[in-house]
């Protein structure tokens, strides 16, 4: 009797824990699934402004601070590529390597998706 307590105390943590990564696992997909989104965004802006020129603008410094600016050049934009290291790339060739991460993201995001049905599975089973 005294056994068969312990034993369900036991179970119960263990689901406890597992549901608690269960919650972990699905923030992390929510949080990809965020980047994929804002990247997107990012992309379809990048398309749109090729198309634009010599557009005044109002440019974002921060904190509801904004300049005036004018879009002059659109063929180039400076990209970070990590480090805080800054490369000048053509328009097309910015939208292909954030296409390249969209494709990066889904792929990770697919892949958790799978590992928590399958973690899911387990946990039902406990």
């Amino acid at each position: 009797m005294v056994e068969d307590k312990q034993m369900d105390q036991q179970k119960m943590m263990a689901q406890q824990m597992m549901a608690q990564q269960v919650q972990q696992m699905e923030q992390q997909i929510a949080s990809v699934g965020q980047q994929i989104f804002e990247l997107n965004t990012l992309k379809d802006n990048l398309k749109e402004l090729k198309e634009v020129k010599n557009t005044k603008m109002k440019t974002p410094l921060g904190a509801g601070i904004f300049i005036e600016s004018e879009l002059k050049d659109v063929s180039t934009v400076l990209m970070g590529v990590g480090s805080g290291v800054i490369v000048k790339k053509s328009t097309d060739s910015a939208i292909e390597v954030i296409e390249k991460q969209i494709k990066e993201l889904d792929s990770l995001s697919k892949q958790m998706q799978n590992e928590l049905t399958e973690f899911s599975k387990h946990l039902g089973g406990i």
